[in-house]
């Protein structure tokens, strides 16, 4: 760790998109422009502070390597508490500060057959990982996309989704937890479909990041349908408060999610019993 990696860099809002009620894709521009976050990897999380609201972690959503304008660092945030808050009422050209890239994300595998599993907002640390696959991959390798939501409503990245279905060689299956009168697609939870998923592309690797339970049950299931656990790879998410493996908020059993994640493959997070454990995991494990 250097000084370097607590010190802000200074940025501005370019654009804020509307994903749903409560979730926006910012487009932050770096000033000046910062090499390393024009080489992050997806999976990789930036700290971005608001003056007078402090700092948190938030997952890359797109990156220069997928097609982002250089020089720019995208977030996707779901408004949970103070800091977001004070986010959302922010427009074009508001200042903020950023630190990192930090963390470990995906591997890069594109001749691979692999499966993508999201829930809720667990999309956006996937989606830059799904979006260079698919420009990457050699002819013939076959991608799936799981995702759900709490409602069709809740759905965000659509413009994504719908494009990623109109590629050849991927699938991608939506679902909801509750539907609409005007939802004809699937009901259910993510963990209801990802077996068929699997078998369907002949998925040798899989990617995952949703709630704790989710990423539970749907890991277990994969293992179970044949995928090998170091194929399996989990985003995991835990308060940060420094990003480099100091102030000990994100310890997991003898691992640090900010440096050691937060992605990790299913093989290591199953020496690790607290990684998927929450405050409302508790009646849950049993299922896992």
């Amino acid at each position: 760790m250097t000084f370097g990696d607590l010190l802000p860099h200074p940025a501005r809002i370019a654009a804020a998109v509307p994903e749903s009620s409560d979730t926006r894709t910012f487009t932050l521009v770096l000033e000046p422009p910062v090499a390393a976050f024009d080489a992050a990897r997806p999976g990789q999380f930036v700290m971005l502070s608001l003056l007078g609201h402090g700092e948190a972690a938030f997952t890359l959503s797109d990156l220069p390597l997928t097609g982002a304008a250089h020089g720019t660092a995208v977030l996707t945030v779901r408004r949970v508490g103070k800091l977001t808050a004070a986010l959302f009422t922010l427009g074009p050209g508001a200042r903020l500060g950023l630190r990192g890239p930090f963390g470990h994300g995906f591997p890069d595998e594109p001749a691979e057959p692999t499966l993508y599993v999201a829930g809720g907002c667990g999309l956006s640390p996937l989606r830059g990982a799904i979006a260079r696959q698919i420009v990457a991959r050699p002819a013939g390798t076959s991608v799936a996309v799981v995702y759900g939501a709490r409602d069709p409503e809740a759905r965000i990245h659509r413009a994504s989704l719908a494009a990623w279905k109109r590629e050849p060689g991927v699938e991608v299956v939506e679902c909801v937890d509750r539907a609409s009168p005007e939802w004809d697609g699937r009901v259910g939870v993510v963990v209801d479909f990802v077996e068929a998923a699997a078998a369907r592309i002949g998925a040798r690797r899989a990617a995952l990041c949703g709630p704790p339970a989710m990423l539970c049950r749907t890991a277990e299931r994969l293992r179970r349908a044949g995928l090998r656990p170091e194929h399996v790879h989990v985003a995991l998410e835990r308060y940060m408060k420094c990003g480099v493996g100091r102030c000990g908020h994100c310890y997991v059993d003898d691992r640090y999610v900010c440096t050691d994640g937060p992605v990790f493959s299913y093989a290591e997070l199953l020496d690790l019993p607290d990684a998927f454990r929450s405050e409302a995991l508790d009646a849950a494990a049993a299922a896992c």
